[in-house]
């Protein structure tokens, strides 16, 4: 009995982005009623530098890993907890007590933490997946990790298990129950048994990872589909697809739930097929049938230029929205069979002149029956100074203007993923972007209405 009841299994924090691409199937969607106008604009860039993905959270707080740290005292160290209302540090992981300071160039370079819903945080780096308590950053359970590499993350699968990605292709099951390490499976090409490299974080779903990986020897590109065997409760891998080259976005899983599919539906971006003549980039929709069917092409959208940030779902619509290469122009397309629905060019419907590009994730507000797009783009106008702006934008119910947009700063290189933080209205949200440049500190910035 004491085995029984000494360990709780773990849950996503159930408010704001608690994981990587806010839903461990990487879809970008919250599910809480936005700001419908900003009004203050508060901002936070004397922490340090924060690359790819940058910080995750609960609407009260934000957990972020640091590249680069700027910060003294008590805020020093690679992880740090903010408050989200004011953007001030609370901990970090150096100065706290009995915490443990990850490695930041193993750790900060594509990884979130992830926020569960009991107040505490996992996050890793090359040696530990670490568990840590919000309130004060203390270690409360170190799982070693084999792969000594970059770390991705952990992508929970099931409210017990959950998954280290590392560059190299290793991946760590964690009991997330007693915090423990359950078993490795390494990732490798299934052709030449030659060494892969991730290209993202891994998103999943029920039971379920989907790690996107690179043969640099033969460049050949493959999408995974992983799962714990019933009978060893150790990884397997379910299915294989293959393309050729570097895929440019995670995949996102958009689940029967959602489509009424009997299948999992994988939306993925491949510079080409095998058998192009000329490599194409193209958007593809993937069936998942596990280990029976495998993962198999349904349809494809033959694309302009990479993907370079994954699509976004609205479950309302039954469509995807993403957009291509930094260009201005976001594109609507059915999630079941992938043809167009519509296109909208942002730079038109925010009246901007000069060169407007998107360069950020793609975040997505669904309440009710209101699909809300959060994006981001630098604008270089043709005379003056350019600026980088927020922007928020329901293209269903008001394809032709933005709900709002809001200046935050000089031209970014990159807007790295959705936070959120209370507005003066209990229940509504505002936004946190994140700046990433190559001049200084990033700016952790709140839009709000207080």
């Amino acid at each position: 009995m004491l085995l029984a009841t000494c360990c709780e299994a773990e849950s996503l924090a159930p408010d704001g982005c608690p994981v990587f691409h806010c839903t461990i199937e990487a879809t970008g969607v919250t599910f809480q009623p936005l700001i419908t106008a900003v009004s203050t604009t508060l901002s936070n860039s004397a922490l340090g530098i924060l690359p790819k993905q940058g910080c995750s959270g609960n609407d009260t707080i934000v957990a972020c890993l640091f590249s680069v740290d700027t910060a003294t005292g008590a805020f020093q160290g690679t992880l740090k907890v903010l408050y989200a209302s004011t953007l001030q540090p609370i901990w970090g992981s150096e100065a706290a007590t009995a915490s443990y300071n990850l490695n930041a160039p193993s750790s900060s370079d594509g990884q979130v933490p992830v926020v569960f819903s009991d107040g505490t945080i996992a996050a890793g780096d090359s040696k530990y997946l670490v568990h840590y308590s919000t309130k004060n950053g203390k270690a409360l359970n170190k799982v070693p990790l084999l792969g000594n590499a970059l770390n991705f993350g952990l992508t929970p699968i099931s409210a017990t298990y959950g998954i280290v990605s590392q560059v190299n292709g290793e991946l760590t099951l964690v009991d997330l129950m007693d915090w423990k390490s359950a078993g490795t499976l390494v990732l490798r090409d299934p052709v030449t048994n030659g060494s892969l490299q991730l290209v993202s974080p891994s998103s999943g779903a029920p039971n379920v990872l989907y790690a996107v990986a690179l043969n640099k020897a033969n460049n050949n590109g493959y999408l995974f589909s992983v799962g714990i065997n019933p009978a060893t409760n150790e990884l397997q891998i379910n299915s294989v697809f293959t393309f050729t080259g570097q895929s440019g976005a995670s995949p996102v899983a958009v689940t029967p739930s959602i489509t009424g599919m009997s299948t999992n539906l994988i939306l993925l971006h491949v510079p080409g097929l095998i058998g192009d003549t000329t490599p194409q980039n193209r958007l593809l929709g993937l069936s998942d049938s596990g280990s029976t069917g495998g993962l198999q092409q349904v349809w494809q959208v033959t694309l302009t230029a990479p993907l370079l940030v994954s699509p976004t779902v609205d479950q309302n619509s039954q469509t995807l929205f993403y957009h291509q290469n930094y260009n201005p122009t976001i594109h609507q397309n059915q999630l079941i069979n992938g043809a167009e629905v519509a296109s909208f060019d942002l730079q038109t419907i925010a009246g901007l002149s000069g060169t407007f590009s998107l360069n950020s994730h793609l975040g997505s507000i669904t309440y009710g029956s209101v699909f809300t797009l959060l994006i981001g783009g630098a604008n270089t106008p043709l005379t003056g100074v350019g600026a980088e702006y927020v922007m928020a934008f329901q293209p269903i119910v008001s394809p032709s203007t933005l709900m709002w947009s809001s200046q935050i700063a000089a031209p970014a290189s990159y807007l790295a993923a959705w936070n959120f933080a209370p507005s003066s209205e209990t229940g509504i949200v505002c936004p946190i972007a994140i700046t990433d440049n190559t001049t200084g500190n990033s700016a952790i910035v709140r839009l709000c209405d207080h």
